[in-house]
Protein backbone atom coordinates (compact mmCIF):
# COMPACT_ATOMS: atom_id res chain seq x y z
CA UNK A 1 0.00 0.00 0.00
CA UNK A 2 2.69 2.39 1.12
CA UNK A 3 4.58 1.60 -2.43
CA UNK A 4 0.96 2.81 -4.09
CA UNK A 5 0.61 5.72 -2.03
CA UNK A 6 4.40 6.57 -3.00
CA UNK A 7 3.85 6.03 -6.46
CA UNK A 8 0.66 8.18 -6.47
CA UNK A 9 2.24 10.73 -4.84
CA UNK A 10 5.33 11.02 -7.72
CA UNK A 11 2.59 10.65 -10.08
CA UNK A 12 0.57 13.87 -8.65
CA UNK A 13 4.40 15.83 -7.91
CA UNK A 14 5.32 15.13 -11.63
CA UNK A 15 1.94 16.38 -12.98
CA UNK A 16 1.99 19.67 -10.83
CA UNK A 17 5.34 20.50 -12.26
CA UNK A 18 4.08 19.52 -15.37
CA UNK A 19 1.23 22.20 -15.10
CA UNK A 20 3.17 24.74 -13.24
CA UNK A 21 5.88 24.75 -15.68
CA UNK A 22 3.26 25.07 -18.61
CA UNK A 23 1.79 27.85 -17.11
CA UNK A 24 4.93 29.66 -16.74
CA UNK A 25 5.75 29.07 -20.27
CA UNK A 26 2.30 30.60 -21.26
CA UNK A 27 2.68 33.69 -18.72
CA UNK A 28 6.10 34.11 -20.13
CA UNK A 29 5.09 33.96 -24.03
CA UNK A 30 1.59 36.50 -22.58
CA UNK A 31 4.21 38.80 -21.33
CA UNK A 32 6.30 38.77 -24.60
CA UNK A 33 4.05 39.04 -27.22
CA UNK A 34 2.28 42.13 -24.43
CA UNK A 35 6.38 43.46 -24.64
CA UNK A 36 6.35 43.27 -28.71
CA UNK A 37 3.10 45.04 -28.91
CA UNK A 38 3.81 47.61 -26.43
CA UNK A 39 6.93 48.18 -28.32
CA UNK A 40 5.53 47.96 -31.77
CA UNK A 41 3.14 51.37 -30.90
CA UNK A 42 5.59 52.86 -29.15
CA UNK A 43 7.10 52.85 -31.98
CA UNK A 44 4.46 54.26 -34.37
CA UNK A 45 4.13 56.82 -31.87
CA UNK A 46 7.01 57.83 -31.79
CA UNK A 47 7.79 57.53 -36.22
CA UNK A 48 4.29 59.27 -37.09
CA UNK A 49 3.81 61.78 -33.71
CA UNK A 50 4.88 65.06 -33.33
CA UNK A 51 6.07 66.10 -29.28
CA UNK A 52 5.67 69.46 -29.78
CA UNK A 53 2.51 70.75 -29.51
CA UNK A 54 0.64 72.17 -32.80
CA UNK A 55 -1.33 75.59 -32.83
CA UNK A 56 -4.98 74.48 -33.11
CA UNK A 57 -8.42 77.07 -33.60
CA UNK A 58 -11.75 76.38 -32.31
CA UNK A 59 -14.98 76.01 -34.38
CA UNK A 60 -18.42 75.50 -33.81
CA UNK A 61 -19.43 72.60 -33.95
CA UNK A 62 -22.43 73.53 -36.06
CA UNK A 63 -20.14 75.04 -38.76
CA UNK A 64 -20.24 72.86 -42.06
CA UNK A 65 -18.78 70.02 -42.57
CA UNK A 66 -15.57 69.60 -45.24
CA UNK A 67 -16.63 69.49 -48.48
CA UNK A 68 -14.24 67.45 -50.25
CA UNK A 69 -11.66 65.33 -48.43
CA UNK A 70 -8.04 66.36 -49.44
CA UNK A 71 -4.67 64.64 -49.53
CA UNK A 72 -2.75 65.72 -46.09
CA UNK A 73 0.16 64.60 -45.54
CA UNK A 74 0.76 66.16 -42.14
CA UNK A 75 -2.38 68.13 -39.15
CA UNK A 76 -2.19 68.10 -35.32
CA UNK A 77 1.45 67.03 -35.39
CA UNK A 78 0.32 63.80 -36.57
CA UNK A 79 2.34 62.14 -39.99
CA UNK A 80 -0.79 61.03 -42.30
CA UNK A 81 1.56 60.53 -44.78
CA UNK A 82 3.38 58.20 -42.72
CA UNK A 83 0.62 56.64 -41.11
CA UNK A 84 -0.60 55.80 -44.82
CA UNK A 85 2.89 53.79 -45.49
CA UNK A 86 1.58 51.62 -42.67
CA UNK A 87 -2.19 51.04 -43.66
CA UNK A 88 -4.06 53.06 -46.03
CA UNK A 89 -6.98 51.91 -43.86
CA UNK A 90 -6.04 54.03 -40.94
CA UNK A 91 -8.50 56.88 -40.54
CA UNK A 92 -7.08 58.66 -37.11
CA UNK A 93 -6.11 58.82 -33.62
CA UNK A 94 -7.73 58.35 -30.59
CA UNK A 95 -6.55 59.62 -27.60
CA UNK A 96 -7.85 58.95 -23.95
CA UNK A 97 -5.69 61.68 -21.26
CA UNK A 98 -4.74 59.79 -18.68
CA UNK A 99 -6.13 56.22 -19.35
CA UNK A 100 -2.98 55.12 -21.46
CA UNK A 101 -4.88 55.06 -24.30
CA UNK A 102 -3.27 56.04 -27.78
CA UNK A 103 -3.46 54.53 -30.91
CA UNK A 104 -4.27 55.10 -34.59
CA UNK A 105 -7.66 53.88 -36.06
CA UNK A 106 -8.42 51.40 -38.65
CA UNK A 107 -11.76 50.94 -40.76
CA UNK A 108 -12.16 47.48 -42.50
CA UNK A 109 -14.54 46.52 -45.30
CA UNK A 110 -15.97 44.28 -42.29
CA UNK A 111 -16.07 44.19 -38.66
CA UNK A 112 -14.23 40.99 -38.55
CA UNK A 113 -10.48 41.35 -40.11
CA UNK A 114 -9.42 43.83 -37.35
CA UNK A 115 -10.59 41.45 -34.63
CA UNK A 116 -7.65 39.18 -35.25
CA UNK A 117 -5.00 41.54 -37.37
CA UNK A 118 -2.57 44.25 -36.40
CA UNK A 119 -2.48 48.07 -37.43
CA UNK A 120 -0.07 46.87 -40.19
CA UNK A 121 -2.11 43.92 -41.22
CA UNK A 122 -0.18 41.19 -39.49
CA UNK A 123 -2.07 38.30 -37.83
CA UNK A 124 -2.41 39.64 -33.89
CA UNK A 125 -4.68 38.40 -30.99
CA UNK A 126 -4.41 41.55 -29.97
CA UNK A 127 -6.21 43.03 -32.86
CA UNK A 128 -6.18 47.06 -33.83
CA UNK A 129 -8.81 49.82 -32.66
CA UNK A 130 -11.15 50.43 -35.30
CA UNK A 131 -14.08 52.23 -36.53
CA UNK A 132 -17.09 50.04 -37.32
CA UNK A 133 -17.40 49.37 -41.21
CA UNK A 134 -20.70 50.81 -41.93
CA UNK A 135 -19.83 54.42 -40.68
CA UNK A 136 -17.98 57.51 -42.47
CA UNK A 137 -14.33 57.49 -41.93
CA UNK A 138 -14.24 61.14 -41.37
CA UNK A 139 -16.85 60.84 -38.04
CA UNK A 140 -19.20 62.71 -39.68
CA UNK A 141 -21.95 60.07 -38.22
CA UNK A 142 -24.64 60.96 -35.82
CA UNK A 143 -23.35 58.09 -34.07
CA UNK A 144 -19.97 55.89 -34.58
CA UNK A 145 -19.05 52.90 -32.98
CA UNK A 146 -14.90 52.02 -32.22
CA UNK A 147 -13.98 48.77 -30.86
CA UNK A 148 -10.90 47.47 -29.22
CA UNK A 149 -9.88 44.39 -27.44
CA UNK A 150 -9.41 43.78 -23.26
CA UNK A 151 -5.93 42.76 -23.16
CA UNK A 152 -3.62 41.77 -20.43
CA UNK A 153 -1.01 44.92 -19.39
CA UNK A 154 -3.37 47.51 -20.00
CA UNK A 155 -3.34 47.41 -23.53
CA UNK A 156 -5.64 48.68 -26.36
CA UNK A 157 -8.35 49.30 -24.57
CA UNK A 158 -9.07 47.68 -21.67
CA UNK A 159 -8.40 50.52 -19.64
CA UNK A 160 -12.11 51.57 -20.77
CA UNK A 161 -13.07 48.89 -17.56
CA UNK A 162 -11.35 51.56 -15.05
CA UNK A 163 -14.85 53.48 -16.01
CA UNK A 164 -16.51 51.54 -13.70
CA UNK A 165 -14.97 53.32 -11.00
CA UNK A 166 -16.48 57.12 -10.65
CA UNK A 167 -13.55 58.17 -9.54
CA UNK A 168 -11.74 57.40 -12.99
CA UNK A 169 -14.32 59.03 -15.07
CA UNK A 170 -13.44 62.20 -12.73
CA UNK A 171 -9.84 61.78 -13.22
CA UNK A 172 -10.20 61.10 -17.43
CA UNK A 173 -13.82 62.70 -18.91
CA UNK A 174 -13.17 62.91 -22.21
CA UNK A 175 -11.41 61.17 -25.03
CA UNK A 176 -10.29 62.87 -28.42
CA UNK A 177 -10.45 61.55 -31.92
CA UNK A 178 -7.95 63.69 -34.56
CA UNK A 179 -8.33 63.01 -38.16
CA UNK A 180 -6.26 64.07 -41.00
CA UNK A 181 -9.28 67.34 -41.15
CA UNK A 182 -10.27 67.49 -37.42
CA UNK A 183 -9.49 67.31 -33.99
CA UNK A 184 -13.01 66.13 -31.95
CA UNK A 185 -13.31 65.99 -28.45
CA UNK A 186 -15.79 64.19 -26.58
CA UNK A 187 -17.25 65.07 -23.23
CA UNK A 188 -18.46 61.41 -21.60
CA UNK A 189 -21.95 61.29 -20.60
CA UNK A 190 -22.60 57.60 -19.60
CA UNK A 191 -20.53 54.45 -19.05
CA UNK A 192 -22.63 50.94 -19.45
CA UNK A 193 -22.65 47.53 -19.50
CA UNK A 194 -24.53 47.07 -22.76
CA UNK A 195 -25.98 44.29 -24.03
CA UNK A 196 -25.25 43.67 -27.70
CA UNK A 197 -27.53 44.50 -30.01
CA UNK A 198 -28.93 47.05 -27.60
CA UNK A 199 -29.60 50.97 -27.53
CA UNK A 200 -26.01 51.24 -27.22
CA UNK A 201 -24.74 50.15 -30.62
CA UNK A 202 -27.93 51.22 -32.70
CA UNK A 203 -27.05 54.10 -35.32
CA UNK A 204 -27.90 55.89 -38.42
CA UNK A 205 -30.55 58.50 -36.69
CA UNK A 206 -30.34 61.78 -38.27
CA UNK A 207 -29.44 64.84 -36.06
CA UNK A 208 -31.93 66.42 -33.84
CA UNK A 209 -34.64 63.65 -34.62
CA UNK A 210 -37.05 62.30 -31.94
CA UNK A 211 -35.02 59.15 -32.31
CA UNK A 212 -31.82 60.04 -31.55
CA UNK A 213 -32.91 62.39 -28.51
CA UNK A 214 -34.65 59.32 -27.05
CA UNK A 215 -30.95 56.89 -27.69
CA UNK A 216 -29.36 59.85 -25.67
CA UNK A 217 -31.94 59.81 -22.97
CA UNK A 218 -31.68 55.77 -22.65
CA UNK A 219 -27.91 56.03 -22.49
CA UNK A 220 -27.68 58.08 -19.76
CA UNK A 221 -30.41 56.25 -17.51
CA UNK A 222 -28.47 53.27 -18.23
CA UNK A 223 -25.47 54.91 -17.18
CA UNK A 224 -23.71 53.03 -13.92
CA UNK A 225 -23.74 56.61 -12.72
CA UNK A 226 -24.70 60.21 -13.02
CA UNK A 227 -21.76 62.31 -14.87
CA UNK A 228 -23.82 65.48 -14.29
CA UNK A 229 -23.03 65.64 -18.48
CA UNK A 230 -26.72 66.43 -20.22
CA UNK A 231 -26.21 65.84 -24.18
CA UNK A 232 -28.69 66.80 -26.39
CA UNK A 233 -29.77 66.00 -30.26
CA UNK A 234 -27.62 68.34 -32.04
CA UNK A 235 -24.36 66.69 -30.79
CA UNK A 236 -22.98 63.56 -32.67
CA UNK A 237 -21.66 60.39 -30.56
CA UNK A 238 -19.01 58.14 -30.56
CA UNK A 239 -19.26 55.17 -28.10
CA UNK A 240 -15.79 52.98 -27.64
CA UNK A 241 -16.35 49.16 -26.96
CA UNK A 242 -14.84 46.63 -25.24
CA UNK A 243 -15.25 43.07 -23.38
CA UNK A 244 -16.08 44.09 -20.04
CA UNK A 245 -14.25 43.34 -16.83
CA UNK A 246 -15.76 39.91 -15.73
CA UNK A 247 -15.58 38.87 -20.13
CA UNK A 248 -19.54 37.76 -19.84
CA UNK A 249 -20.44 36.60 -23.59
CA UNK A 250 -22.84 39.89 -25.20
CA UNK A 251 -22.14 42.03 -22.41
CA UNK A 252 -19.82 44.86 -23.47
CA UNK A 253 -18.26 47.75 -21.85
CA UNK A 254 -19.77 50.84 -23.81
CA UNK A 255 -17.97 54.44 -22.81
CA UNK A 256 -20.38 56.97 -24.87
CA UNK A 257 -18.81 60.51 -25.63
CA UNK A 258 -20.74 63.66 -27.02
CA UNK A 259 -18.74 66.10 -29.34
CA UNK A 260 -18.44 69.07 -27.00
CA UNK A 261 -15.24 70.62 -29.34
CA UNK A 262 -14.23 70.69 -33.13
CA UNK A 263 -10.97 72.14 -33.64
CA UNK A 264 -8.90 73.04 -37.01
CA UNK A 265 -5.11 72.89 -37.52
CA UNK A 266 -4.31 77.08 -37.83
CA UNK A 267 -2.75 77.88 -41.00
CA UNK A 268 0.93 78.79 -40.15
Amino acid sequence: MRKIWNGLAVSFIGAGAGLMLYCGSFYLKSCQENRQMRNKYEYIRESCLDTEEDEIKEMKADEKEIAEPKVIEKSFGISWKELRSINPEIRGWITVPGANISYPIVQGKDDEFYLTHSVEGTKSPFGSIFLGCGHNGDFSDTHSLVYGHNMEGHMMFANLNCYERREFFEECPEFIITTPERHLVYEIFSVEQAQEGGTAFGYGYEIGSEEYEEQLKDLRRNSMYETGILPNGQQKMVTLVTCNSNLEENVRMAVHGICKKILTETER
